[in-house]
C-alpha cells in the first residue's frame, strides 16, 4: 500500500479484506494473551493465599504449642510455690508438742512438791 498526503492508497481492491483480516487476527491474538495473562495472575494469587493458608496454619500450631507450655509453666509454678510454703510452715511448727507438754508437767509437780512441803510443814 502506498500513501499520498499520509493517506493510504488503495490500489488492490482486495487488500482492505487482508488489512481487515489481519486486524481481526491481531485483535484475536490480543484477547487470548490478554486471558493467559489473567488466568497467569489469578494462578499467582491462588499460590499466593495457599501460601498465606500453610503461614497461617504454622502460626497456630506455634501458638498452641505455646500457650501449651505457658499452661505447664504456671501449674509448675504454682505447685512449688505451694510447695515451699508448705515446706516453710512446717519448719516453723513447734518441732516437739511433748517438750512443751513434759516442761507443763514439770511446773505442775513443782507446784504440787511445793503445796505439799508447805503442808508438810503446817503439820
Amino acid at each position: 500500500m502506498s500513501t499520498i498526503n499520509g493517506k493510504l492508497i488503495n490500489k488492490k481492491p482486495n487488500q482492505f479484506d487482508e488489512i481487515t483480516q489481519s486486524i481481526e487476527y491481531v485483535n484475536q491474538r490480543y484477547e487470548y494473551l490478554q486471558s493467559q495473562l489473567t488466568h497467569i495472575s489469578s494462578q499467582d494469587n491462588l499460590q499466593y493465599l495457599q501460601k498465606l493458608e500453610q503461614r497461617i496454619g504454622f502460626l497456630e500450631e506455634v501458638t498452641s504449642k505455646q500457650s501449651k507450655q505457658i499452661s505447664f509453666i504456671k501449674i509448675s509454678s504454682i505447685i512449688a510455690v505451694l510447695g515451699v510454703w508448705f515446706i516453710f510452715s512446717v519448719n516453723n511448727q513447734p518441732k516437739d508438742d511433748n517438750s512443751q507438754l513434759q516442761k507443763q508437767v514439770e511446773t505442775v509437780e513443782a507446784i504440787e512438791a511445793e503445796s505439799v512441803n508447805q503442808l508438810l510443814q503446817i503439820i
